[in-house]
């Protein structure tokens, strides 16, 4: 059996972002109202408070974007074993990331912002792997 040269550390790298950016993007989309609120609530006595509707549109539009490149980059991958759309997906997650890190050590959520790390590693290995 003939395997394809294809960066599979990559390729499993940019699935697990899409599927991660892609659930999480689309969930603020369909209940907006309810995410908006449950964020808004970890904001109440911080600086960010009055910001956090724009924010979190922002955020919103980043985890989309981030998995819609990464799986983008899976389906080139597959096609053209090309890494360019997935190594943006990679670089995005790695941004959005350091977004969601960034609220949550705001919101003094150390042990939320620790829960992320596993993923913001996974993306730089996915950025590493597919820029090389």
């Amino acid at each position: 059996m003939n395997i394809p040269e294809i960066n599979w550390v990559g390729f499993f790298s940019s699935t697990f972002l899409a599927i991660v950016f892609l659930q999480s993007g689309l969930d603020k989309v369909i209940n907006y109202k309810r995410e908006l609120g449950w964020i808004q609530q970890k904001f109440v006595k911080n600086a960010l408070y009055h910001y956090v509707s724009s924010l979190f549109l922002v955020l919103t539009f980043f985890e989309l974007l981030s998995g819609a490149l990464s799986l983008g980059g899976v389906i080139h991958l597959l096609t053209s074993k090309d890494p360019y759309v997935a190594m943006w997906g990679a670089w995005f997650s790695s941004l959005t990331m350091l977004m969601l890190i960034f609220g949550q050590r705001v919101t003094k959520d150390y042990s939320g912002a620790a829960t992320l790390v596993p993923y913001f590693i996974a993306s730089l290995i996915g950025l590493y792997s597919l820029s090389a």
